[in-house]
């Protein structure tokens, strides 16, 4: 039984998603799933399988029982841009085809956004979480024991918020950028022990997925360089390793550019460039990250919202003290990447539960998470008791602000100490909860400014306003075709929009 404790855990975290899938059926609801970042990630098979149109003109079109939502910055050209890069479409591409064959004979409307399309996203996320689970386990495996191993897959699957990203919002980024790391997290653990064609074109491929699911994720190539780094020597003697291996390092390079060729291609004949900046005013600012910010504020604090990294975090010390191999990629990727990520205009990243962004570390957190486990194995019974109980804690806590974030108990960006604390332990919000909100400051953060927040005073709170936004179809419809216009997420518009009624009225 203990041999197989791994494959068990991976089980349960999956009948736990198949179980939240199923009670909730969010692919029933036409607003869920394909919703907000999605719409534009998704955009892309539609336009192409369905409308046959990159350029989007068809927008302004009729097609008569074919309903579509598409999202775009409108260009001088005529045509409409994407703002996100198509890897999410890619990996959403096998289950959108089942579905697309399936719509017509199963009466639905086929358009490309009725049940059956919201399903194969719901799928798709099941499907690449367990493909994530299980090559995690095995790259665990390689360093840890089952019974570790287990508890790191327990904990990420059930005590993060990848739980959410991978049931509630499942067509957002995050939990296939999980899978994609875990595959290069194995990936580069076997071309080192033997360098293969495939195994080249593999991780060249998987970097290209990456990169184009999300461009920051380039980063991931440090861990390749760094693994089993320890000092300077090794890491001259990695230099020369790598340059004797010259043909097979352009293979992967070759490999990764290749997956980037349909992204290039689609810029240049829908913008007239190879390279383009799709995401307008918005940019960073790495003379000003926001580094206590993402790991210690109520709004997303990354130990906040999941405290179980804090101890995967602490984890690394002990990396360095057994697993040297691991301790300088694992260290290294981690402080660049939270320096990258902290630096974004946004460091919030608009309407998410806890830090999203961080959401793609998970796979190589996984390894100082099982080191300190099993640092917590060796101790004396007392100090085992006491550092357990605060594990379980952490992951349960991280589970629960799940079903909170689900019940509106945890807000999607304005949560302050206040509403931390006035929604702990509890599922639902209490009839106090909104007064205790802050709304981010949108506008200063795009220009890079500090954020101006003050105490709401005024009788009617900014989400009192929302809540008016959103009750008015034509209104809301509005706020929807200005945050197309602008680029930004309706949830980023509606914001704007509250605070401007508050100011004026």
């Amino acid at each position: 039984m203990r041999k197989h404790l791994t494959y068990l855990t991976i089980v349960v975290v999956l009948l736990a998603v198949v179980w939240t899938d199923f009670s909730k059926k969010i692919w029933t609801d036409s607003n869920r799933v394909i919703q907000s970042d999605v719409i534009e990630y998704y955009g892309y098979l539609p336009a192409a399988f369905i409308y046959h149109d990159l350029t989007l003109k068809f927008r302004g079109e009729d097609y008569g029982q074919k309903k579509f939502v598409i999202w775009a910055t409108d260009l001088p050209n005529g045509n409409g841009v994407f703002k996100y890069t198509m890897g999410p479409a890619l990996l959403y591409a096998p289950f959108f085809f089942l579905a697309n064959e399936l719509a017509t004979p199963l009466g639905y409307n086929n358009g490309g956004y009725s049940t059956p399309y919201r399903l194969a996203i719901v799928l798709a996320a099941l499907f690449y979480l367990a493909l994530g689970l299980l090559f995690l386990r095995k790259s665990l495996l390689q360093f840890f024991s089952e019974s570790h191993s287990a508890l790191v897959l327990l904990a990420v699957g059930l005590g993060t918020n990848l739980f959410w990203y991978s049931t509630f919002e499942p067509g957002m980024a995050h939990v296939y950028d999980f899978f994609l790391v875990s595959v290069f997290i194995y990936l580069t653990f076997s071309w080192y022990k033997k360098i293969t064609f495939f195994r080249s074109v593999m991780l060249g491929l998987v970097i290209g997925l990456l990169t184009l699911i999300r461009p920051v994720n380039f980063l991931f190539v440090t861990f390749f360089v760094l693994y089993n780094v320890w000092n300077l020597k090794d890491l001259k003697y990695r230099f020369r390793y790598l340059i004797r291996n010259y043909l097979q390092l352009i293979l992967i390079v070759i490999a990764g550019f290749i997956v980037l060729i349909p992204q290039l291609v689609y810029w240049k004949e829908i913008t007239g460039q190879w390279v383009y900046y799709s995401y307008g005013k918005e940019s960073f600012f790495f003379l000003h990250p926001h580094i206590y910010d993402v790991l210690f504020s109520f709004r997303k604090g990354w130990y906040v919202y999941t405290p179980v990294m804090l101890f995967a975090s602490v984890g690394i010390i002990f990396l360095f003290r057994k697993y040297k191999m691991l301790a300088l990629p694992v260290i290294i990727l981690f402080l660049i990447y939270l320096y990258v990520v902290s630096s974004w205009w946004s460091w919030w990243y608009g309407g998410s539960l806890g830090q999203r962004a961080l959401i793609d570390l998970y796979p190589v957190m996984a390894f100082p998470m099982a080191a300190f486990f099993q640092w917590i194995s060796t101790r004396k019974l007392f100090l085992k008791l006491i550092f357990s109980g605060l594990v379980f804690f952490s992951v349960l806590l991280g589970a629960f602000y799940n079903v909170q974030y689900y019940y509106g108990a945890i807000h999607w960006d304005s949560m302050t100490r206040k509403a931390y604390f006035d929604s702990f332990g509890r599922v639902h919000p209490s009839a106090h909860f909104n007064q205790y909100l802050q709304t981010p400051d949108y506008e200063d953060a795009l220009l890079g400014r500090p954020e101006k927040l003050n105490e709401q005073t005024k009788s009617e709170t900014i989400h009192d306003v929302i809540r008016r936004i959103k009750s008015d179809p034509k209104w809301y419809n509005l706020v929807k075709e200005k945050a197309k216009k602008k680029n930004i997420s309706i949830d980023s518009m509606l914001q704007l929009d509250a605070r401007y009624v508050m100011k004026h009225e």
